[in-house]
């Protein structure tokens, strides 16, 4: 009883910690603009500013999520199927762009295209395809992720048995008839999931397609003048009609993206390792170029860093030194220093641990023990967790600052810790998930037999549950770590005008600034090769703990 009553604590403290900014945030734009849902959604293409605006944020999202997987199921099929030296070290490397922050992978970029992105600030026809390349790079693990586990441990009778099968004799028809219906449920996932962080994308889209809005990055432009009675009323129907249509198309990606996830748990479990990969030399052709892709925007991150710009009578020269990263390290006109960027971001990293992992691991813990009793509950309630992901960080940072605003405005603008809800919001359903599919692969048995034996449930908790999920709780630790420090969208709404500047509202910062000054953008490279670092170093510590058969890192 004591448990169950815990259970539903923090299911009401996440519903209040999520849902009630949230509400009040709509509350106040709805009473700003009148309750009228269709006007709300009428306005995205009656105003000038949010025109075309929802159907490039469609666009966009689809044509990544078609890019991303034509990139990405051929490096998940190499990696599944074959052998390779040093295979940890491979997957690491194609899989840590998912957890890049986006302003890192839009300033590698900016830096591919051009000398600190001129030329694709000059060339409009550069900005989609640039686009479709970032989010490609950025959501590959997700495919490599969700389809590798299933080709590395599919039981080899499957494919002995089938060749001797009419419907298996050739290439072509074992794809059609063995490896499409056993890849259609994690391609499919997986492109639900590359759709919504696509569709979702605010730092890419705000400095690659300079002349052409998502509705994530339209929201945020705006958001300044959202919640002020009689003043810039179409702004809040316009984030109002936004914010329903991203819920709308993303909450149903979501709901697939659980059904799915449930159902392939068991064929994950129950598959064989090891003796499926054989070799294959010419499957470098795909890995070699893979590797490239992933690093390449990483390493131009660096080297920007210390490449500047010098402009005199003779032209443009290129000098190399460390004089950026001094600039970036002083304390500069009206921008902070990256110092104090540093212990933002880790303060906020800390307290977002401290906060998300406890009320992810009940979460989790809810969801599956409801899924034994009613499996469409626990469906509802899995999609509820995942509410951040469907109103997009944008919104969650509007959420809480029009939210925290109504209720205390001195409480929003005075406290350090403000920023950390909106952190809180958008890491504990990765938590969720990340624990959920270790918590699923607990046999029931150990737990009966421990109640038999006599153990109460604390004991349970810390004899059987803890050691058996320990790797997961690590890997979501230091997932939640590398979402915070390198989280943007809600930052970038919530502390852009304070003085609690985190890593990533600092390189946009300094990315903002004319280019007239030739140390701002090596800076802001330098800064994001800091961002990098830790990111790498973070992950690659959660690399050594995940169990390779768990089915990727949701």
């Amino acid at each position: 009883m004591k448990r169950g009553m815990t259970h539903l604590l923090i299911v009401i403290s996440y519903l209040t910690l999520v849902i009630f900014p949230l509400i009040l945030a709509f509350d106040r734009l709805i009473w700003v603009s009148g309750f009228n849902p269709s006007n709300w959604v009428n306005s995205l293409e009656a105003n000038y500013i949010s025109q075309g605006v929802l159907w490039f944020t469609i666009k966009q999202a689809f044509l990544s999520t078609v890019v991303t997987a034509l990139i990405a199921i051929p490096i998940a099929w190499q990696l599944g199927r074959y052998e390779w030296r040093f295979e940890s070290v491979i997957k690491a490397v194609l899989t840590m762009p998912f957890v890049m922050p986006s302003i890192i992978v839009t300033m590698g970029f900016l830096q591919i295209t051009g000398s600190n992105g001129l030329s694709l600030r000059d060339d409009s026809s550069t900005w989609l395809p640039t686009l479709l390349i970032a989010h490609a790079w950025f959501n590959s693990a997700l495919f490599i992720r969700f389809c590798e586990p299933v080709l590395s441990n599919i039981d080899p009778n499957y494919l002995d048995q089938i060749t001797l099968l009419p419907g298996g004799n050739t290439r072509l028809k074992r794809i059609r008839n063995l490896w499409a219906p056993l890849l259609f449920p994690s391609v499919i996932a997986a492109s639900c999931m590359t759709f919504v962080f696509s569709f979702t994308s605010f730092a890419l889209v705000r400095w690659i397609t300079i002349g052409d809005d998502s509705l994530e990055s339209m929201m945020a432009s705006i958001a300044s003048s959202a919640g002020i009675q009689g003043y810039m009323i179409s702004h809040n129907e316009i984030i109002l009609g936004a914010s329903l249509v991203q819920f709308i198309l993303l909450a149903s990606a979501l709901w697939l993206v659980s059904s799915i996830q449930q159902k392939r748990q068991k064929q994950i479990r129950q598959s064989l390792e090891k003796i499926v990969k054989s070799k294959n030399k010419t499957g470098w052709l795909v890995i070699g170029p893979a590797i490239t892709f992933a690093v390449f925007p990483l390493i131009a991150v660096l080297i920007s860093s210390f490449r500047i710009r010098t402009t005199s009578q003779t032209g443009t020269h290129y000098d190399w030194n460390t004089s950026a990263w001094n600039f970036a390290f002083s304390d500069n006109y009206s921008l902070a220093s990256a110092n104090d960027a540093i212990f933002n971001s880790l303060g906020y990293a800390t307290i977002t641990v401290l906060i998300a992992l406890p009320i992810g691991w009940f979460l989790s813990q809810t969801i599956v023990k409801v899924e034994s009793k009613n499996r469409f509950l626990a469906r509802v309630l899995d999609l509820f967790v995942m509410i951040p992901f469907a109103v997009s960080s944008v919104m969650i940072g509007l959420g809480v600052m029009i939210g925290m605003i109504k209720i205390d405005p001195e409480f929003f603008y005075s406290l350090w810790i403000t920023p950390v809800f909106a952190h809180v919001m958008i890491t504990t359903p990765f938590v969720v998930r990340i624990l959920i599919s270790s918590r699923r692969s607990i046999k029931q048995d150990y737990l009966e037999c421990a109640k038999v034996l006599g153990l109460n449930n604390k004991e349970r908790l810390f004899k059987i549950e803890f050691p058996l999920m320990k790797h997961s709780i690590f890997i979501a630790i230091i997932f939640v770590i590398a979402m915070s420090l390198g989280e943007f969208g809600a930052s970038w709404v919530v502390t852009r005008n304070s003085e609690w500047t985190t890593l990533p509202i600092l390189i946009d910062s300094l990315k903002g600034v004319p280019y007239n000054n030739s140390l701002t953008i090596p800076a802001a490279c330098a800064i994001a090769s800091i961002l990098m670092i830790f990111t790498i170093i973070t992950f690659t510590i959660a690399e050594k703990f995940r169990k390779t058969n768990t089915g990727g890192m949701f």
